[in-house]
């Protein structure tokens, strides 16, 4: 939101930041609640609307899976998935 409201006009801008500084709080409450939360911006002719739900559960993809995501490499631990990914290609390679 802070990346966006640098490129807004003044008045959008300034409803930016304040959701930024106040109406975020109003979200966290609908999440706590366990309700959808919505906060939307009007420019010229662009609107923009962010919506927030809550979640129980999201799945992971197991780090010691041969076929990792592509993104996987990006957000990693480097000491313990290299461990497991190399036990794993040493455990599928012919002795």
């Amino acid at each position: 939101m802070r990346t966006i409201a640098s490129a807004l006009d003044r008045n959008t801008a300034h409803e930016a930041w304040d959701w930024i500084t106040y109406g975020y709080k109003e979200a966290e409450e609908a999440l706590r609640s366990r309700e959808a939360a919505t906060f939307a911006l009007t420019q010229q002719d662009t609107h923009i609307e962010w919506i927030i739900r809550p979640v129980t559960f999201l799945p992971l993809a197991h780090r010691e899976s041969r076929r990792l995501p592509a993104c996987a490499e990006q957000f990693s631990c480097h000491t313990t998935h290299k461990i497991a990914r190399h036990q794993a290609n040493d455990l599928s390679s012919p002795s």
